[in-house]
């Protein structure tokens, strides 16, 4: 049997959801929702830092990824050229 994944946002990832349009916030929310099965989708290790990055389109999901307690936090959510600095 495979548990599932725990995933948190943070108050400034909901608060940046809001303001993002409608058809791309339906996208990433069910992205969000598919990371309850576990790390799937575009997702690669970010080199240098400690997070992983979700592609879903032209936006970007920074991640947190617990293995061992099988968490996954999103720290930031923002346009491919922004959301990196």
């Amino acid at each position: 049997m495979v548990s599932s994944w725990a995933v948190f946002l943070s108050p400034e990832v909901k608060k940046r959801l809001e303001k993002i349009p409608n058809p791309d916030r339906r996208r990433i929310l069910t992205a969000l929702d598919a990371l309850s099965n576990g790390p799937s989708g575009d997702i690669k290790p970010l080199k240098g830092r400690s997070e992983w990055r979700l592609r879903i389109g032209g936006w970007r999901i920074l991640l947190d990824v617990d293995e061992p307690d099988r968490k996954i936090r999103v720290s930031s959510i923002g346009s491919r050229g922004d959301v990196y600095k």
